[in-house]
């Protein structure tokens, strides 16, 4: 079992990181505007969002994401954020660019990964990982390929000095998620039937949602279980990742 820390949440919205916001990402915005508006029902601040990614709209992005033909030649980030900006009257941040350099290093409560390359994931790691004090309170890495994917809540720390009831992150349970060595498949789609075939419908939502419901079960009950989840449209098959000291490995989407 984990506890969250008692002064975790107050009346100081929570600083969140969303690095990417395309299939996954983008579901996990809308999915973050139901979590603030709960958290600040049971009285605390609520969060605050800052969106990363350098992308802009393509055709093919439409059929998977939360664009609409209108927002085809726009930043990914900017457009999202502004659209929940002004139908919300939050103050979240775009950034379109990549979550890397001193965004990455600076500190935040959560950083929500909803990235597509080994390469991304090695920089969040060696960020999360950095040598001096701990600079972001919890990793959340959500990761799909066709039709399976998975969502790990992990603690970012120290290597040297630790931190109390550690969950190990994505990268620690499945290091090959950042071995730029393997194979991968990053070339953009160029028809939304030429992205269904890379990626089902719903498995992009299916993670978002797996992702997000860790993080409501961590700040409603301040307690987690399971840190993690993996599971299979096809099967129907979904994998709870126990709180333990040595968490099973099971095999990750990229």
């Amino acid at each position: 079992m984990y506890e969250l820390a008692r002064d975790f949440l107050s009346a100081a919205p929570l600083s969140v990181a969303v690095a990417g916001v395309g299939g996954t990402g983008s579901e996990v915005i809308s999915g973050l505007v139901n979590l603030h508006h709960a958290l600040v029902a049971f009285g605390y601040g609520g969060i605050r969002v800052s969106a990363f990614d350098p992308d802009t709209v393509a055709p093919a992005n439409i059929v998977r994401q939360r664009y609409a033909q209108a927002d085809l030649g726009r930043p990914k980030a900017t457009t999202l954020i502004n659209r929940v900006n002004l139908a919300c009257g939050f103050d979240w941040l775009a950034f379109d660019r990549k979550f890397d350099g001193d965004a990455a290093r600076a500190s935040w409560d959560v950083v929500i990964s909803c990235v597509d390359t080994r390469a991304a994931r090695k920089t969040l790691h060696k960020a999360a990982f950095a040598d001096g004090f701990r600079l972001w309170k919890f990793w959340l890495d959500i990761g799909n390929d066709e039709t399976t994917g998975q969502a790990i809540l992990g603690t970012p720390r120290n290597r040297k000095k630790g931190v109390l009831h550690q969950l190990p992150c994505a990268t620690e349970l499945h290091p090959e998620l950042m071995d730029a060595t393997l194979p991968e498949d990053d070339r953009p789609s160029c028809s939304a039937i030429e992205a269904l075939q890379k990626q089902d419908l719903f498995v992009n939502k299916r993670a978002a949602l797996a992702g997000l419901d860790l993080l409501w079960e961590l700040f409603h009950e301040r307690r987690l279980r399971h840190h993690g989840v993996y599971f299979d449209l096809r099967s129907r098959v979904e994998s709870p990742l126990a709180v333990t000291p040595k968490p099973k490995r099971t095999r990750p989407a990229a």
